[in-house]
């Protein structure tokens, strides 16, 4: 009973843990990778503050509106500007004013249509470093996604190959007390053993390696258990037969076609100093003071009555023209020339280097191809040998040299089938990347 109690309890703790695990595969990668990873964010924080700047600049546009209003007690000796005359005496006065004025710049050489510009070019700059920073993290992603997967896979395979080389020492132990064989093929079948447990080692710790930095990438907590599902395995890439040229989408082409057109809006306004500024301005306001007397019954005068007899209003227009500054416009413009040749070469250098970048990588898929149908034949080959020479060795008729070369073949071949198949798998992926399909 207390055995059975045990098995049951034992069971339900294998269930719960299986059932913690998270299944994660590729796609749920990348969409964890665009809404947890910690540069991504950084990234969407950089766009929130351009998407200010353009609503500061857009603001540019609008006058300013301010209100004043003061009261001021004074004792002793003062000027009182608003009666216009001279207080004297230790008695106590007071004044009080209060205005609304407004301002608006109505030209300025159009440097609020450049600013306005620029912060439209800085937002969209900014969204483009975005997608450049997600393709380069989808490419990152991949290579850890599948390094992992191809461990695992791995580590599976060798446990299948230790199982093997385990039952095949016992076999040759047995023989070997049977006096059928020598100590040779016992430490043969030993030495394979260690080889096998090795690799299952080396395999194992590459796939938990590779398992933590993916969950750091996409900020799944270290101590989640997470099951990484493999992808299914397609032979032709995303979109047919993949073509060379340069990715209609590409996020560093799209920079650097926009840093071209940054440069050549710089140079679009850079004569705007040359222009002269012209400005409104507007202001109303009233005032009052406790000295101030009516000339006609030289009472003091009431606060109302001085609020609506001191009122104000005045309202112009400002010009400023420039007349020499040194010659600093005119050599901003030519180094703003200059620029703009600068960036044109470079766009064209980005172009070719991504197309080249496309290109190798249409040409690895091409390969990993050919490679993983190769060792496909391979693999079924030495796989029928693998079997063959079994059945002989079983009924004595080789060795167990010959039958170990034949196993060592069979486990390399099998290896490398798995090797090319994620090979293949993550070049497919990098080709969808790169097209701005993923």
């Amino acid at each position: 009973m207390r055995n059975a109690l045990l098995l049951t309890f034992l069971g339900c703790v294998i269930n719960s843990a299986a059932v913690c695990q998270t299944k994660l595969n590729l796609d749920q990668s990348f969409s964890l990778l665009l809404t947890q990873n910690e540069d991504v964010r950084q990234a969407n924080i950089t766009v929130l503050l351009a998407r200010v700047e353009v609503k500061d600049a857009r603001n540019g546009f609008l006058p300013t509106l301010s209100f004043g209003a003061g009261h001021t007690y004074n004792l002793g000796l003062a000027f009182d500007q608003i009666a216009g005359q001279l207080v004297t005496g230790n008695k106590w006065t007071n004044t009080a004013n209060a205005n609304i004025s407004t301002r608006a710049t109505v030209f300025q050489g159009f440097s609020q249509i450049s600013k306005l510009k620029q912060s439209l070019l800085s937002l969209e700059s900014r969204e483009l470093q975005k997608k450049q920073l997600s393709q380069s993290l989808k490419l990152e992603l991949l290579s850890r996604y599948f390094d992992a997967t191809a461990s695992r896979s791995l580590y599976e395979v060798n446990l299948k190959q230790l199982h093997f080389a385990q039952q095949q020492l016992e076999e040759e132990r047995t023989k070997y007390e049977l006096e059928t064989n020598t100590l040779v093929d016992v430490t043969q079948a030993e030495s394979q053993v260690a080889n096998n447990e090795l690799n299952s080692i080396v395999s194992n710790t590459a796939y938990n390696s590779s398992l933590i930095s993916l969950k750091q990438m996409l900020g799944i907590p270290l101590t989640d258990s997470v099951f990484l599902e493999t992808p299914n395995l397609e032979i032709t890439a995303p979109g047919g037969q993949p073509s060379a040229g340069t990715p209609a989408q590409d996020p560093a082409v799209k920079l650097a076609e926009l840093s071209v057109r940054q440069s050549a809006l710089n140079l679009k306004y850079a004569k705007a100093p040359y222009y002269p500024t012209l400005s409104f301005f507007g202001a109303y306001g009233t005032n009052y003071s406790s000295v101030r007397r009516d000339f006609g019954s030289d009472h003091y005068m009431p606060f109302w009555t001085q609020a609506d007899q001191n009122r104000s209003l005045n309202f112009g227009l400002s010009l400023s023209v420039p007349v020499f500054d040194g010659f600093k416009t005119r050599n901003n413009i030519s180094k703003l020339k200059l620029d703009l040749e600068n960036k044109q070469s470079a766009l064209n250098k980005v172009k070719t280097e991504r197309e080249k970048v496309l290109l190798l990588a249409i040409q690895e898929y091409q390969k990993s191809v050919k490679e993983y149908q190769v060792l496909q034949v391979q693999h079924h080959a030495l796989e029928k040998n693998f079997y063959a020479m079994k059945e002989r060795y079983d009924i004595g008729e080789t060795s167990a040299m010959e039958y170990n070369k034949a196993l060592l073949d069979y486990n390399v071949a099998e290896i490398n089938v798995i090797k090319a198949k994620y090979t293949l798998m993550y070049n497919t992926e990098v080709i969808r990347v790169l097209k701005g399909e993923r």
